[in-house]
């Protein structure tokens, strides 16, 4: 068995590969984060012309119902040929699920290959301005702030050997206390990049110290999906 791990846009649906496309067009098993996401994004594409009706089956494995449906779902595709695994957007397993769903595979003998797309990580990353030779992903900070201050501090003293930048995914609604924390640990002249909705039409990207951040979140009541960019370098 095949699986090829697609990689769809952050955000333009226009942003889709051709390789992307061709495979997804000729999959006959596709695996999806959420499959109400995947056929809207699939209905988008067809609208602009990219794609024709798709005739795979759509299957769905997230968080919520990976320990229950994973034995069947690969029962029933070590009996397949080839299969597809994309998320609602990005590349896949990045702070998505799938990587036990990949495990199994490879447990199974499966040939696992992959389609790249964009991350988030590295949209916000090349468009931040701070420094990006040494960097680390962590996804979600811990929503409990006393381990997320732990995981601050041990990242400061980290920085003291070796310099480097930080990006983490946030929801919009959290940030104010995330970058609370940050100016708590590293001060308020820390710079920041601050990215959300990359590469949709309600894009914003702000960068600045901790405190013009601040400054900005108290002026303005910001939404989407939000990838912050933290400089430990200075």
């Amino acid at each position: 068995m095949k699986l090829t791990i697609v990689g769809l846009p952050i955000g333009n649906v226009a942003d889709i590969s051709e390789r992307a496309l061709r495979v997804l067009s000729e999959a006959k098993f596709i695996v999806c984060e959420d499959t109400r996401m995947f056929s809207n994004l699939w209905s988008k594409l067809i609208s602009l012309g990219k794609a024709e009706k798709l005739t795979a089956r759509l299957k769905f494995v997230n968080d919520y119902n990976e320990y229950r449906v994973l034995p069947s779902l690969l029962a029933e595709m070590n009996g397949l040929e080839e299969a597809v695994l994309v998320s609602d957007a990005g590349m896949p397993l990045i702070s998505d699920p799938g990587y036990k769903l990949v495990r199994g595979g490879l447990d199974l003998g499966w040939e696992v290959t992959v389609v790249p797309g964009s991350t988030a990580e590295s949209a916000a990353l090349a468009v931040s301005g701070l420094p990006t030779d040494k960097y680390m992903f962590l996804g979600f900070l811990p929503k409990k702030e006393g381990k997320r201050i732990e995981m601050l501090n041990n990242l400061k003293r980290m920085s003291e050997m070796m310099k480097f930048s930080v990006v983490i995914y946030e929801s919009s609604v959290r940030l104010n206390k995330i970058i609370e924390n940050l100016k708590e640990v590293l001060g308020e002249e820390t710079q920041l990049c601050l990215a959300l909705d990359l590469t949709k039409i309600s894009e914003k990207i702000f960068r600045g110290s901790i405190k013009e951040m601040l400054n900005i979140l108290g002026e303005k009541k910001l939404k989407g999906e939000a990838t912050l960019v933290i400089s430990f370098v200075e």
